[in-house]
This record gives structure tokens, C-alpha cells and sequence, in this order.
């Protein structure tokens, strides 16, 4: 299936390794030219000449911290200049402290809305505005599951997914007529770097092994398995995709089957 992405320009953050690294090696599969960010310049070089090994697509990479509203700024302007007007923006943010309530200090709190809140806020004030002239625009959210089904020993993260879902649904309504679609994907545990690297955290802290960790978050799903990041990548191409325009304002996941919601 052709997804006719050749000619768009995609930014995708968070996408030296895991998720965001599928993403964009998926969009960059489909024709897209495609610029991807991290604050780790070694891992964003590598993540490039990666994406360049396996697709013909122009792919650069810029260093930015998400965080940091300068760094924002900065990245817009580099991306623009370097590749065109942005059409596409995948939005992976990273993960949060992770804390029950009792144990959140008020620094990761901040903490967590400077990471997942503000930098959605900051980009889609800077790239609305064009994808609404040009009609044209696909904003995608990469979520959490708990941001649907709050988990206590993360109550940061629960408590922001649900805003960025809630705040997805407003900008999507407002939109929609001027050809932008704005959707949020929450995956579940996928064999990332990430899940390797929160096993470790979790397993420290209970006193157990991180195999048997990641062998019980397995089974979270009914598939008794870690999704494949290349099959996420695959998804957000279409949603990225003209043939992706009517879906919009809604909130998806990909789990295996964990959440309980229909």
C-alpha cells in the first residue's frame, strides 16, 4: 500500500532509539523526509546514519531538549530551514518519574508537566497555524496506557496521559475542518530500551531479578508478550498518511489486548 508520504516532512521527537526510532524509520520507509531530535547527540548521529542504511528518504537530525522552551524554538526553525514547512509531527516525550502520590515530590510533578504537558502545548502553538493554511496536518501524541487506566505507582505519569488525551481532543475538534488530524496512540510494554531500563528501576527497588520483571509484564496483555516497535511505526505512518484523514480527536492504543475498555 502506497501511504503517498513522499513530499511531506515529518518531525518526530524523542527518536534516537525505542518508539520514537521506529516512527521514524517507518515514515522515512514510506518516502517522507523526516527530521528527528534528542538531547543525546552521539545516540541522534547514530539513530540518522541508522535510518539512512535502511531508506533513500532525507533524514536529518537535531539536538534539543523537549524540555527546554529556547531548545523548542530552535528546533522549528532548524527543521524548516533544513527540510521545508512540517506536516507531520510524532510527538514522544520519554517517561516521567514514577511514584505513588504519597512519594511525588512537587519538583517531579514539575518535572513531568515540563516533559509531557508543555512541549505539545509550545509546538502545536508554533505548527497549527501552517498545517491549518496549508491543509494539511497530522499531530500524533505518543501516550501511555496509563493515561486511560491510571496505574498508583505512577501517578505522575496517569495524571499527565490524561490531560494529553483530554488536550488532544480539544485542538483535534478545533481543527479538523482545515485538513489536520490530532490523535493520541498509547502503547503498552514494548521490548524497548526503555522497558529494559524501568524493569531494572523496578526490579531494584522490590529486591527481585529484572528477568522476572520483564516475564510478568509480559503477561500484562493477553498476547503474553512486548509489542514489536516496528509494528507502532507502521501505525503512525498510516494515521500520518492521507489515508489516515479520518481519524482524528480519539484517543488508540496498541497493547495486546491489556486495557479493559472498549
Amino acid at each position: 500500500m502506497d501511504l503517498q508520504l513522499k513530499g511531506k516532512n515529518a518531525l518526530v521527537t524523542g527518536a534516537s532509539y525505542g518508539l520514537g526510532f521506529a516512527c521514524a524509520e517507518a515514515l522515512a520507509s514510506e518516502g517522507a523526509s523526516v527530521a528527528i531530535c534528542s538531547r543525546n547527540a552521539t545516540k541522534l548521529n547514530e539513530a540518522v546514519r541508522q535510518i539512512g542504511l535502511t531508506t533513500d528518504s532525507n533524514v536529518i537530525g537535531i539536538a534539543a531538549d523537549l524540555t527546554k522552551e529556547p531548545d523548542l524554538q530552535c528546533l522549528i526553525k532548524d527543521v524548516e530551514e533544513q527540510l521545508g514547512s512540517i506536516d507531520i509531527l510524532v510527538l514522544s516525550t520519554g517517561h516521567p518519574p514514577t511514584w505513588p502520590f504519597t512519594k511525588a515530590t512537587d519538583q517531579q510533578w514539575q518535572e513531568g508537566i515540563d516533559l509531557i504537558l508543555r512541549p505539545p502545548i509550545l509546538l502545536c502553538r508554533a505548527l497549527l497555524d501552517g498545517m491549518r493554511k496549508r491543509k494539511y496536518g497530522r499531530v500524533i501524541f505518543i501516550g501511555s496506557i496509563f493515561g486511560l487506566e491510571p496505574e498508583a505507582s505512577s501517578v505522575v505519569q496517569s495524571t499527565l496521559r490524561t490531560g494529553l488525551n483530554a488536550m488532544a481532543k480539544c485542538i483535534a475538534t478545533e481543527v479538523a475542518a482545515d485538513g489536520v488530524t490530532v490523535n493520541v496512540v498509547c502503547p503498552g510494554y514494548f521490548d524497548t530500551p526503555l522497558v529494559h531500563d524501568l524493569a531494572k528501576q523496578y526490579a531494584d527497588t522490590q529486591k527481585t531479578s529484572v528477568e522476572s520483571v520483564l516475564e510478568d509484564w509480559k503477561t500484562f496483555s493477553p498476547t503474553k508478550q512486548f509489542g514489536n516497535p516496528q509494528d507502532l511505526g507502521a501505525f503512525i505512518s498510516f494515521l500520518a498518511s492521507p489515508k489516515g484523514s479520518f481519524i482524528t480527536g480519539t484517543t488508540l492504543t496498541m497493547d495486546g489486548g491489556a486495557i479493559k475498555q472498549y
